[in-house]
């Protein structure tokens, strides 16, 4: 069972009863003359302003508190995972970045830490009072969110987010990093996925688009072309990449929050060209928000936030033809499918809060949902490989939250442990796994801030790591800014031994598997 360091919370309705802030009931502001160090803000600005059960007083005398911080908050019908950091400013002064907001205000004494965010045009308040630690370093308080008006608060967890001990690498080498561009959440974007393909690294950067670089010599990355994605002013983004050829040439389909699947003719690198668009709107006029997307057998399977799964034959990529679309039975609301993964005639879905569903899509025009790997805890199911181990086929299945962590889940059809997990394996409660592969016996995984991990899978019931990368260095000024940062998208040369990162901050990683 995976550990969940978070603890019942409290909810406030603001805006349907008492509003926000000093006016809650039993939180009364304190007097002017009683400030001290914390000056009057306006809303949630003291100790006083949050609740005070579980408070221990001096907690903080003598701690350094800098520090970029995961924080796990817990609304009662819901957890949420966000990240904050304080900065030491000297002088007694701090500051720092709360929940992606630059430029909060931070008061530290012995027994609070507040960190407080506000913007007056959006209506917008973003306040954190820790105010217990424990001695392995955990964090506790309250944490409150207002917009417009209505206000939230749950009880927060937090831990500093430091680099896992040991050496940077064990069992791989870096050979080479290509990352020249500007990093930014809100404007020029990160580094999000990567697939190779003869030797050119395709990546997709967010708000930033479709970066083509030449990776033949892995110590010597070159860029070779750029392509924006076409509506910045919308805030439009690319979250995924992948690799077809058909009778015209080479193509990139690049998953866009806007538009589908972007088609872009990579044919000359160096001049990259939209070609298409295909995906189906919710609802006439909508957005067409496609997540993800896997390619096998001559098709494409979108994962359409908006829509499910939808499968189109895409043996000419220019003319995409639409053959079916699977939703999951139990989907209703928000239920939406984040990632998948293809191999023949199954199809693995991750539903984030229904599980991973396995899908018979031999008849892609009626796909039939044939098992489900589901109630194994909180569920946020985000990725999936399919991997043969001797006799089992098993899925690597990956959540992505604050205790997110990989099962090794038994997909041999036929057998008693079909959609049953056979082990599970972290590396700590505060990180998340992101993206998942494998091949044979190995797992490849990028994990955040814990950055590339291997592990051996021969005996799927006792995963064991084999080998790491670090590719996030502990503190900067440079993070901090959202939960899911450093390591995310990988992609492999195993005739190389080749382990290509996409990494938020750093760009593209070339790493080389020593074992």
């Amino acid at each position: 069972m995976r550990t969940l360091l978070t603890v019942a919370a409290a909810l406030i309705t603001g805006a349907a009863s008492t509003g926000c802030g000093d006016d809650l009931p039993g939180q009364p502001d304190a007097a002017p003359e009683d400030q001290g160090l914390w000056p009057e803000l306006g809303e949630y600005d003291h100790p006083d302003d949050f609740p005070r059960e579980g408070c221990v007083a001096g907690s903080f005398e003598g701690v350094a508190v800098e520090g970029v911080y995961h924080m796990q908050v817990d609304y009662g019908d819901f957890q949420s995972a966000s990240a904050f950091r304080l900065d030491d400013l000297g002088g007694g002064a701090w500051a720092g970045v709360i929940a992606g907001r630059d430029g909060a205000t931070a008061g530290v004494d012995a027994t609070d830490v507040i960190l407080r965010f506000e913007n007056d045009d959006l209506e917008i308040l973003r306040v954190l009072d820790l105010c217990s630690r424990d001695a392995d370093g955990t964090v506790h308080g309250s944490y409150t969110t207002c917009t417009q008006g209505e206000c939230y608060q749950g009880e927060a967890t937090g831990k500093v987010i430091d680099r896992l001990g040991g050496p940077v690498a064990d069992g791989l080498t870096l050979l080479g990093e290509f990352g020249p561009w500007p990093v930014g959440i809100s404007d020029v974007g990160i580094t999000v996925n990567v697939r190779v393909a003869d030797n050119i690294a395709y990546l997709a950067r967010y708000q930033d688009g479709l970066r083509i670089v030449d990776v033949a010599d892995p110590a010597n990355p070159v860029e070779l072309g750029h392509l924006p994605v076409e509506y910045p002013d919308s805030g439009e983004i690319y979250n995924d990449v992948k690799i077809v050829d058909g009778p015209g040439g080479r193509y990139a389909l690049m998953a866009s929050d806007l538009t589908g699947v972007v088609t872009v003719d990579v044919t000359d690198p160096s001049a990259p060209a939209i070609v298409g668009h295909f995906g189906t709107a919710p609802q006439l006029g909508e957005p067409i928000n496609v997540h993800t997307v896997f390619v096998d057998g001559g098709k494409a399977y979108l994962a359409n936030i908006g829509r499910g799964v939808e499968i189109f034959d895409i043996a000419d990529p220019l003319a995409p033809i639409r053959r079916g679309n699977f939703r999951h039975p139990d989907a209703a609301g928000g239920s939406f499918c984040h990632d998948l993964y293809v191999s023949g005639d199954r199809l693995y879905a991750n539903w984030w809060d229904l599980g991973m569903a396995i899908v018979d899509v031999s008849d892609p025009t009626a796909p039939v949902s044939i098992g489900n790997f589901a109630d194994y805890g909180e569920t946020s199911s985000h990725s999936t490989w399919v991997t043969q181990v001797g006799p089992r086929t098993i899925a690597v299945h990956g959540d992505e939250q604050w205790g997110a962590h990989v099962h090794i889940v038994d997909v041999t059809e036929g057998t008693v442990d079909f959609g049953n997990s056979l082990a599970e394996w972290e590396t700590r409660p505060e990180v998340s796994v992101h993206n998942v592969m494998a091949m044979g016996d190995r797992a490849i995984l990028s994990h955040y801030q814990d950055g590339v991990r291997v592990l051996d899978l021969s005996d799927p019931t006792a995963p064991v790591e084999i080998a790491h990368y670090d590719t996030y260095a502990g503190y900067s000024r440079d993070y901090g800014y959202n939960f899911f940062e450093a390591a995310i998208g990988i992609d492999l040369d195993v005739d190389r031994g080749l382990i290509y990162v996409a990494d938020t901050h750093r760009g593209l990683l070339i790493l080389h598997l020593d074992r």
